[in-house]
């Protein structure tokens, strides 16, 4: 796999974009105005001109630049504009549903949210025909056959055929897509988890938590972030200040201004000596000291570094 790396442009408040590898060999040299991280074997990058298009794991161009905006495959589909609207394209970059739709998820589990209007929010099949028509404010992603629906302030989930399978009434800025059989939803400003018949497994008693992963999800108490198993029962009481989702036995966590990896345990795998450090992606890791961002391997050998005030490469959000 590639990884982003960003290089700040000459007399520019902008920066080029390239890819190393994991042991932060330059693969494509910064050259582009933007680009993606790697998704399915690709990675969608743009040209200064405002083109976009997508090139492979040895940097070559896979997809001619035909596009609009940067995307992220999945299932075989990407969301990607051409003009002022969005569709789906596949891997040879032939449209699968033409751009008709102001706003288009990716897909999970054969349907994407989009919105023909930037408003209301529905699902299409992967031929275009929406399954859920577009009546809500908010939709999120497929996991066990059921998506996130807001309307009008409030939560609940969904079917596949847009049937109401658990009342829309939750509150916050989101609920969380089900993971391990559960979802964390907030009410009366604490956040707890359901099962996918909506019934409470833990009780809403923390202040924020992420979904589970590995089978344990973080959770805020009294400000401080800790673990929890599926059940509810505490697996790692509250201490660190941030604490990420687990991925491969590992969790970025911070802890007195410094930031590292941990076990679930609560034992630094790699020591807090970082000012801000992000999921791994793979096999690596972005990771901020002062004005420079690096790139991190599993055993916490620093593999590149930036040159100062250029803009980290963030991971992609994770609903």
């Amino acid at each position: 796999m590639l990884y982003p790396i960003s290089v700040p442009k000459p007399d520019s408040a902008e920066d080029l974009i390239g890819y190393v590898d994991g042991s932060g060999r330059v693969v494509v040299k910064p050259s582009y105005a933007a680009g993606s991280y790697f998704a399915e074997g690709l990675a969608s990058v743009c040209r200064e001109d405002g083109s976009s298009g997508f090139i492979d794991g040895d940097g070559r161009t896979n997809v001619p630049f035909r596009f609009r905006g940067l995307g992220l495959f999945n299932e075989g589909l990407c969301s990607i504009g051409q003009g002022s609207k969005v569709g789906y394209i596949d891997r040879s970059g032939s449209w699968q549903i033409e751009p008709k739709f102001a706003v288009a998820s990716q897909f999970s589990e054969g349907l994407a949210t989009v919105s023909p209007d930037g408003v209301s929010f529905g699902c299409v099949d992967r031929k275009g025909a929406f399954m859920v028509r577009p009546s809500y404010d908010q939709l999120g992603l497929f996991r066990r056959g059921l998506c996130a629906a807001n309307r009008e302030d409030k939560w609940g989930y969904i079917g596949r055929d847009g049937s109401v399978e658990i009342p829309l009434q939750f509150e916050g800025p989101r609920a969380l897509r089900f993971s391990h059989g559960r979802a964390g939803v907030c009410i009366g400003g604490r956040w707890g988890f359901i099962d996918i018949a909506g019934d409470w497994v833990v009780m809403p008693q923390y202040e924020e938590v992420w979904r589970f992963a590995e089978g344990v999800a973080s959770v805020r108490c009294d400000g401080k972030w800790g673990l929890i198993d599926p059940n509810g029962r505490l697996r790692l009481a509250p201490k660190f200040d941030e604490l990420d989702e687990f991925d491969g036995g590992m969790a970025a966590a911070s802890f007195d201004g410094k930031a590292g990896f941990i076990s679930m345990e609560g034992q630094w795998i790699i020591e807090p000596r970082f000012d801000k450090c992000y999921r791994f992606i793979g096999d690596v890791a972005v990771v901020q000291s002062s004005d420079t961002y690096s790139l991190l391997a599993r055993s916490g050998a620093v593999v590149w570094t930036s040159e100062s005030y250029a803009m980290p490469q963030t991971p992609p959000f994770r609903e």
